[in-house]
């Protein structure tokens, strides 16, 4: 029995979780309202008072400080509430507070720092409590952080950090990998939303806008009891930044520019808040030329081939992005809808489809011009999401619909087929997802708290031109979750969780056209997979603790057993990759993966020094991945097979992080990271393992006043250090070792009382010659670009 595709499936869909939108929303409305405040002051250890910035998490507002450090935030509801305290050179607070039936005096102590990462807030964390108090691995970056280390892609951007490097194809196409994981095993929430896309493919990247984001959080390690299947491995959390303060209307203009490949992106963005309703816009435009490469010549299939000029054909593209957010902010919580596109058309190297020859390789004259193959996608997102105050707890709602178009474009010939009714359109993949999310928080007592979540996602897929790789399939899943944490002392605190999942796939039977050797249709077809219904039912749990030695020494540990359903492409693909570069074979008689993985991670911090040591273990029962297989496809132009298998594997490594603020303005950091994983059932290393690496640097803040013109400036150079990857799978290729030089440079600049930011940025300065082995260019023995300047402009201005 199929799923019905109709509105009628869609409307059901969401009018279950509209009613429960529509229910706490009344009853939040009907409570009484005393309007009740806090109120207090903010200090130092020496008890000097602080101008800190004061947030309640659930509502979207806070308040500044006065300059003797008192505050005041009227108008609250009785209820749980979280607060974030900040403030430049500070370690972040968080505290929970619990209005009753008065105002309520509050007293907060900020210990100073110079390291800059504790002076951000971590809202990860689902109980939104400190950094120290969570028993996970989480790295937290701003918008400063993201647009000083710019690369063209957002996931580009948290390379930076240990545990994160990226899998490339090219420039404008790119995807985050975690402790050597990527694809299904790590999620990306965008807006509390998973971002669904083809996140299976290596050349499908992340269709996030890079200067749409102003808050990540990365959760190292399993996190699949509050975020479901695909959390196995950690999840990316994009955050939007805070609602702007009412009677405010800003904005900002940012323009770059990148030499290696001629790439210009400008992006404008406007937000403003009048009587609580608030509303943001932002629309981003970049293009890219062919990028060169510190090579002459290639090696392709035993043959030499040139690359003119030192540009790699065909690898131009061009980007469009918006969104548009509008909402609410009221005493019973906030509420927000945001639509957001995202559009990319993007070259594909020329030798990437069919055989590569001097002819095809040369240059039109044109770097700009964006030839077959390329690929055109298209992300649309309607997110809402709403925060609503019930009795004395707080619910908060998700719901989504994701339009994910994929097409690809090339020239049948190439592929072995005559003219087609499809045209030029190789493949083209359609995908319709609707996600509703609920959460309940659930403060018991200071001692006790908890969450009780369900998740509810529906997929339909779609696909059409000459090419097949993904069959048409639907796909229902569900997630019931319960989370708590117990504060057993005030410097342990414990938490656990259970959850239990269902999903079904239903996948439909493919026919392939047969073509002869004069390259038209035969009329007869062949069977690419065959109808597969498939049910899953998973249960999992977690537990951790966090113990807060004393001011500087904190030890977290946290030990899960999650869950990975194989997706549809796991199960029945059976076609040409191309952007891989091989014949993927699916395996219909996959099962679910099971994994158990222990997370540990100690922190020394002190004012001047931070060191963070995190290492990992996980089992693996039944892990499923794409082995080569070293024969060749017999589809044209397919290269060679690779298949989906199911072995048993180990998983080990860890990170090490370190900051160092020997004199003031002066910080040295080293970021290092190491993964070794180990197939149990071949006896071999798993493929596309990325390599160990270790990154340093030292960054020099200028002291005030150093120069008359120019404000907050800084100079950093950084020097990434990557080991040789030997330990590879069957018919693998190993990678050399290499080093990376990078410096830049920043200021601020007073114009017309508002502050412009300048950036200038160099990346692989000394034209390194270097493969990345994640990179799928490798396959095709293609070096990685060569130098590259990054000059960045940033414009704000303020209209109320």
């Amino acid at each position: 029995m199929r799923y019905k595709s109709s509105s009628t499936t869609i409307s059901l869909f969401f009018l279950s979780f509209c009613g429960l939108l529509l229910f706490p929303f009344f009853s939040g409305m009907a409570q009484d309202r005393a309007g009740y405040a806090i109120y207090g002051t903010v200090v130092d250890q020496s008890g000097e008072p602080l101008p800190a910035s004061i947030l309640i998490h659930e509502l979207g507002k806070g308040t500044a400080a006065s300059l003797d450090g008192s505050f005041r935030i009227s108008g609250l509801n009785p209820g749980n509430y979280h607060l974030h305290i900040t403030h430049v050179g500070y370690k972040s607070l968080t505290r929970t507070i619990s209005l009753e039936s008065s105002d309520q005096e509050l007293q907060f102590v900020m210990a100073e720092t110079a390291i800059t990462l504790q002076s951000l807030t971590i809202e990860a964390n689902p109980f939104k409590n400190g950094a120290v108090e969570q028993s996970q691995s989480i790295e937290v970056v701003d918008r400063d952080f993201i647009e000083k280390n710019n690369s063209g892609t957002f996931s580009n951007a948290l390379e930076k950090l240990p545990g994160i490097s990226t899998i490339n194809t090219g420039v404008g196409i790119s995807k985050p990998v975690i402790r050597g994981m990527s694809f299904n095993r790590i999620m990306v929430n965008d807006r509390g939303i998973k971002q669904e896309g083809q996140q299976w493919g290596a050349d499908h990247g992340l269709e996030i806008d890079p200067f749409d984001v102003d808050r990540v959080e990365i959760v190292k390690g399993p996190a699949s009891l509050i975020y479901g299947s695909d959390g196995m491995s950690g999840v990316i959390n994009i955050s939007p930044a805070p609602l702007p303060d009412e009677g405010t209307i800003r904005g900002h203009l940012i323009n770059s520019y990148r030499t290696n490949n001629n790439m210009r992106s400008h992006s404008a963005m406007v937000e403003g808040n009048e009587n609580d309703i608030v509303f943001k816009a932002r629309f981003t435009a970049q293009d890219f030329q062919d990028y060169r490469v510190p090579a002459e010549r290639f090696t392709y299939a035993g043959f030499e081939l040139p690359v003119y000029e030192n540009r790699l054909k065909n690898t131009a593209g061009r980007e469009r992005h918006f969104s548009l957010m509008a909402g609410m902010r009221k005493d019973w919580g906030k509420s927000t809808i945001t639509v957001s596109q995202f559009n990319q058309k993007a070259g594909i190297f020329t030798g990437a489809v069919g055989i590569p020859n001097s002819y095809n390789l040369r240059h039109n004259g044109d770097y700009g011009n964006i030839e077959f193959p390329r690929q055109d996608n298209m992300h649309l997102k309607v997110i809402s999401n709403t925060s609503v105050q019930w009795k004395k707890h707080w619910l908060e709602i998700d719901l989504a619909y994701q339009r994910n178009n994929r097409l690809e474009e090339s020239l049948p010939h190439i592929h072995g087929i005559g003219p087609t009714p499809e045209g030029n359109l190789a493949l083209a993949l359609f995908l319709d997802t609707y996600t509703a999310n609920a959460r309940l928080n659930y403060h018991i007592n200071p001692k006790h708290q908890s969450i009780l979540g369900i998740q509810a996602t529906l997929m339909e897929n779609n696909f059409g031109g000459f090419e097949f790789l993904l069959p048409e399939f639907n796909s229902l899943s569900t997630g019931l979750f319960y989370f708590h944490e117990y504060r057993k002392t005030d410097n342990l605190i414990l938490n656990a969780g259970l959850r239990l999942d269902g999903a079904r796939h239903d996948i439909q039977a493919h026919y392939q056209p047969v073509y002869d050797n004069a390259l038209n249709p035969t009329g007869e077809t062949v069977q690419r997979n065959p109808d597969i219904d498939r049910n899953f039912f998973n249960l999992s749990g977690s537990t951790g603790l966090s113990w807060i030695i004393n001011q500087v020494n904190n030890v977290k540990f946290n030990f899960g057993s999650s869950f990975r359903i194989p997706t549809p492409i796991e199960l029945s693909t059976n076609g040409v990759h191309h952007g891989n570069f091989r014949h993927e074979l699916g395996d219909a008689n996959l099962n679910s993966e099971r994994s158990f993985q222990a997370d540990l991670n100690y922190t020394y911090s002190r004012q001047n020094f931070l060191v963070g040591i995190s290492p990992f273990v996980s089992y693996y029962d039944g892990y499923i991945y794409l082995a080569p297989t070293g024969r060749f496809s017999t589809l044209p132009g397919a290269g060679t097979l690779w298949e989906y298998r199911q072995n048993n594997a180990f998983f080990t490594g860890g990170e090490l992080k370190l900051e160092w603020v020997p004199v003031s303005g002066l910080t040295a950091t080293i970021a290092a990271e190491y993964v070794y994983n180990y197939n149990l059932d071949s006896g071999l290393p798993l493929p596309l393992t990325p390599p160990a690496s270790l990154l340093s640097g030292i960054e020099w803040t200028l002291p005030d006043g150093f120069s008359r013109v120019a404000d907050n400036g800084y100079l950093y150079l950084e020097y990434r250090q990557v080991a040789a990857q030997q330990r590879v799978d069957r018919n693998e290729r190993v990678t050399s070792g290499y080093g990376l030089l990078a410096a830049g440079i920043g200021w601020e600049l007073p114009v017309r009382q508002q502050t412009w930011k300048l950036q200038i940025s160099g990346e692989n300065l000394l034209d390194t010659f270097y493969f990345n082995h994640l990179s799928r260019y490798r396959l095709l023995n293609l070096p990685e670009q060569g130098r590259n300047v990054n000059i960045n402009l940033k414009i704000p201005f303020r209209i109320k």
